[in-house]
């Protein structure tokens, strides 16, 4: 009796266990599915959750998901922005579809601010977010290029094709007469670091910071605006692995204008017998290629994403183009119930450029088209090269110069981010972040021993040197620490959140030059110890290293009341060792608030309507270290000392202990809005803004100053300006979607003033250049005056002896070109960007137009070669636009003949893709194909190869509107590119 009693005690139990358990494995399932929109999108990054548990998967590129759940009783959480939230129980579903319906509550999406996020719509200033669905296409190796024509007031321009060419960028125009003109780039909360830290396809969001109040929580750099840069990062759930890879096709589409060998040598040129389309010999259809390797993934409190990407970018121009490598890895590791998180992120580029000589496009456009392309005369074949050339200043052989000299880059980028946040109470968090930035520069230029081609910046040939070698190595290194303690609670119906912070960035940069001739062969080029300039002394070198520091206390408060009211205020005090002893410290406090009428007001059709306004101040460093001391130089000559000859120096830069920062303060006045059910939104801004103690390197009287040139503070910049925004979903809920979407912006800006040792001049001027024209003046800044004047006399035809005929001032003509004034202006009146989105079925179609107005630019080329006169002809050919005059008969003299209109409309870019439809059971989960066009037409009544606005000219900021000869042709692509996720 025992024994059964016994028997009974385990086996009941045993059985019963065994049933529960085969139970629950039974229950234990797969479920699969697909996410789509209410118009039968797919929807691809949906996160999927097992409600109450960790466990979760995100949708593929085709919507669809795979997720073991526990039971029939479990229930799967759908979320994804800018929809709502949807749960659904498992059941005995073992195929759960869901259809996501658009949130009432779009303004809730997360937006990147300074040191933190906010809701969208708690937004009180002035800031734009672009997610990568919103990137520009195709073939985009510069991550500038992605937002090129996407944000109202921030303007991003490239001239020609030039693969290795970067982009200007100015957010609301000119905001200071520093060299930092640019936004400042901030990367996953990095500060200040290369905007191409990171390649574009591991990109999710861009946030653009435009007015005071938003970017003044960085103090210093927060002058041009801010862009902030969030990649993409892993998710809990299954591993996803993605390709993306492209083939693009370029060639040139716009060369400048100029005489065929026929007209020339009817003009009166010299007839060598040959018919050379110079243009086609140094140029091709450039074959370019991307490829992206990327993994994701998480489980537990582990999250990872890593990614491999290469290019390889020809140039339309023989000889050039790039190699580049770049390499990623992110982690996100939790602890401690997940009140302990620890990020790193890792990345690391490589690219290999070859520059070529943009020189080349000029001597394609002036060199004799009836000369052939090689010659073993030795009357043309100056070298031995094999090249035929002629001694006529500033012209060479194009194809020689882009085949027989070297001109290249390797530069190698090097980044860690390391963040760890602690939840001290709820609520209450600790941060402290560290990083790092390495930059690298080799720069390598060889003149070969038979090159004729003689390099403005270097002077000389390689002929004439018998091989000539240039070799500069720059160094960039800065490191960041900062700490942080942020707080968000409620308290009744008033939303805080908090935050202060500590941050350390310093700076270091070095670098050396080497010059040197007289090599023993091209072989050896690369070799100086086969130079003999050095035993010979002729050869030269430089070095640099210097460094800065900035040191800040900062804070902010964001007060939401009851989603109806808004407050934001912040504060940060900044050092920097670049200012002036008697400046090192600033203040750059700003405060800003939002009011949502429509939760105020009942209005018909208004989802949201909210009303804005904000004031800040920011600042702006100089554009390099030690500006405010005093430096010494050597002088090129020797002196005898302590037994041999040493160096002479002498005062390079006079001290100013006074020199202080850049100090922009911003009002700034907007509305946001949707109406009618989200499908129309809005934004609409209005701003002005005032920039003093704008820092200048200008001239000074010798004595007192022991030199000419003083880094000053020179006097006061304004500006404002309008911008607009607007969205709408055209078709929406049918078979065929269309969404479109525009922005305008304008902005003027005026240097209001100097001070008075500068009163009644003017600062930026610079001239036409090489041959005969540099002491031409074309432009310049003037006291009370809109910055980007264009400079020179006024043309008013030709006399009967087909002379110019110049404006005397005084509404008379005259020969004499002496009155000079006003002839244009290089910066827009306004720009705009239209994008437009077609979905039907598994089809998807986009394009994007984008256009300036208003602009003039100095086209160089007529300035020097549209002239059909002997002075020009013996020497060069002909540039031959619609302005080229047969009557003219005098020598080349600048006016306003050669400043023209550039205002255009270009289609930047169309893409067509489609979404093919694959087995789930497959190993390539989703696939899509795409072609892409970029620079597809521009309208323009400008005559040169490209209308885009010239933000500065070189470095000279002040100068914009001038179209110098070396500038890249324009070029057109095509892109053949795949999606495919497995």
């Amino acid at each position: 009796m025992k024994i059964k009693l016994l028997l009974r005690g385990i086996v009941i139990p045993l059985v019963s266990f065994l049933l529960i358990s085969s139970t629950t494995l039974a229950q234990s399932k797969k479920v699969t599915g697909k996410v789509v929109s209410a118009t039968q999108v797919a929807l691809a990054g949906v996160s999927v959750q097992i409600k109450g548990a960790s466990t979760g998967t995100v949708t593929d590129a085709s919507g669809s998901y795979s997720l073991t759940v526990p039971g029939n009783s479990s229930v799967l959480v759908f979320t994804f922005i800018g929809f709502a939230t949807k749960e659904v129980e498992v059941g005995t579903q073992s195929v759960i579809d869901v259809q996501l319906s658009e949130s009432s509550e779009q303004l809730s999406d997360v937006v990147v601010v300074g040191y933190g996020t906010q809701k969208k719509k708690e937004i009180t200033s002035a800031i734009t977010s672009v997610n990568a669905e919103q990137f520009n296409k195709g073939n985009t190796p510069d991550v500038a290029q992605l937002l090129q024509g996407k944000v109202a007031g921030l303007s991003i321009s490239k001239t020609g094709g030039d693969p290795n060419g970067g982009f200007a960028i100015r957010l609301r125009g000119l905001s200071t007469l520093g060299a930092n003109s640019s936004p400042l780039v901030v990367v996953d909360g990095q500060i200040g670091i290369n905007i191409n830290t990171v390649d574009p396809n591991d990109i999710q969001t861009m946030d653009v910071l435009k007015d005071a109040a938003s970017a003044a929580i960085y103090g210093t750099r927060g002058s041009a605006g801010v862009i902030i840069i969030t990649t993409k990062r892993g998710a809990k759930g299954a591993s996803l692995v993605s390709y993306n890879g492209s083939v693009t096709s370029e060639k040139a589409v716009k060369f400048t204008p100029h005489m065929d060998a026929k007209e020339y040598v009817a003009a009166g040129g010299t007839d060598y017998g040959a018919n050379t389309d110079w243009n086609k010999e140094i140029s091709r259809n450039a074959i370019s290629h991307t490829h992206n390797l990327s993994l994701s993934g998480g489980s537990g409190g582990t999250s990872y994403s890593a990614s491999v990407n290469y290019r390889d970018n020809q140039g339309i121009a023989i000889t050039t183009g790039f190699q580049q490598l770049n390499g990623r890895f992110s982690l996100q590791q939790k602890a401690l119930k997940d009140k302990l998180v620890f990020n790193l992120d890792m990345t690391t580029t490589k690219r290999n450029a070859q520059f070529g000589w943009s020189d080349a496009f000029k001597y394609a456009t002036i060199f004799n088209p009836t000369a052939p392309v090689r010659s073993d005369d030795p009357l043309y074949d100056k070298t031995g090269g094999g090249y035929f050339e002629q001694d006529f200043v500033d012209y060479s052989n194009p194809v020689a110069v882009l085949e027989q000299n070297v001109n290249s880059r390797i530069t190698k980028r090097n980044n860690l981010n390391a963040l760890v946040t602690y939840e001290v109470i709820r609520g209450l968090k600790f941060a402290v972040r560290y990083a790092q930035e390495n930059n690298s520069e080799y720069n390598w230029a060889y003149l070969s021993k038979r090159s004729f081609y003689v390099r403005s910046f270097l002077g000389v040939s390689g002929f004439a040197r018998n091989g000539f070698a240039w070799k500069r190595d720059d160094e960039n290194f800065n490191q960041l620490y900062e700490n942080t303690l942020a707080y968000d609670t409620k308290i009744s119906d008033i939303k805080v959140s908090a935050i202060a912070g500590y941050s350390y960035q310093d700076f270091q940069n070095k670098g050396f030059l080497v010059q040197a001739g007289n090599f023993i062969s091209d072989a050896a080029g690369e070799d100086f110890n086969s130079s003999l300039d050095f035993k010979d002394g002729k050869a030269f070198s430089d070095s640099y290293k210097n460094g800065s520091r900035l040191i800040a206390f900062f804070g902010r408060l964001n007060l939401n009341y009851n989603d109806f009211a808004y407050i934001s205020a912040s504060l940060r005090r900044e050092g920097s060792t670049q200012f002036g002893v008697n400046n090192k410290w600033g203040m750059f406090p700003a405060v800003s608030g939002g009011l949502d009428i429509g939760r105020l007001v009942d209005i018909a059709n208004v989802n949201s309507l909210k009303f804005r306004a904000s004031y800040g101040i920011t600042g702006a460093l100089p554009g390099g270290s030690y500006y405010s001391q005093q430096l010494v130089g050597p002088t090129g000559n020797l002196f005898y000392y302590n037994g041999s000859y040493v160096s002479a120096y002498e005062p390079s830069q006079n001290a100013n202990p006074d020199l202080k920062w850049e100090r922009k303060s911003e009002f700034d006045v907007g509305l946001d809005f949707a109406l009618f059910s989200n499908r129309l939104t809005g934004t609409i801004d209005y701003y002005n803004r005032k920039t003093s103690d704008l820092i200048f390197n200008a001239f000074v009287p010798v004595p007192p100053f022991p030199t000419n040139r003083q880094y000053q503070n020179i006097g006061v910049m304004e500006s404002n300006g309008f911008e607009f925004l607007l969205g709408y979903d055209v078709l929406k809920g049918s078979g065929l979607e269309w969404n479109t979407s525009a922005n305008f912006s304008t902005y003027n800006v005026k240097l209001a003033s100097l001070n008075k040792d500068l009163a009644g001049s003017y600062v930026g001027a610079t001239n036409l250049g090489t041959p005969g024209q540099e002491q031409t003046e074309i432009t310049r800044a003037m006291e009370g005056e809109k910055i980007g004047i264009l400079w020179g006399a006024v043309y008013r035809g030709l006399n009967k002896e087909g002379r110019y005929l110049f404006d005397d001032g005084n509404g008379d003509t005259t020969r004499s070109d002496a009155y000079k004034t006003i002839i244009g202006n290089g910066l827009p009146d306004f720009e705009l960007g239209w994008s437009n989105t077609f979905r039907y079925k598994n089809f998807d179609f986009n394009f994007f137009l984008r256009g300036a107005f208003g602009h003039q630019l100095v086209n160089t080329y007529r300035g020097f070669y549209e002239n059909g006169t002997p002075s020009v002809v013996n020497n060069y050919n002909v540039v031959k636009t619609k302005y080229f005059n047969p009557g003219l008969n005098d020598q080349q003299i600048f006016s306003s003949l050669f400043v023209e209109k550039a205002s255009f409309i270009k289609l930047d870019n169309a893409t067509i893709g489609y979404n093919f439809n694959l087995s789930s059971r497959g190993a390539i989960k989703s696939l899509r194909a795409f072609i892409t066009g970029q620079n597809l037409f521009v309208i323009t009544d400008y005559t040169g190869v490209d209308p885009e606005v010239r933000y500065s000219d070189g470095t000279n900021i002040l100068a914009p509107g001038v179209d110098r000869r070396e500038t890249w042709v324009r070029t057109r692509a095509f892109t053949l590119g795949v999606n495919l996720q497995f």
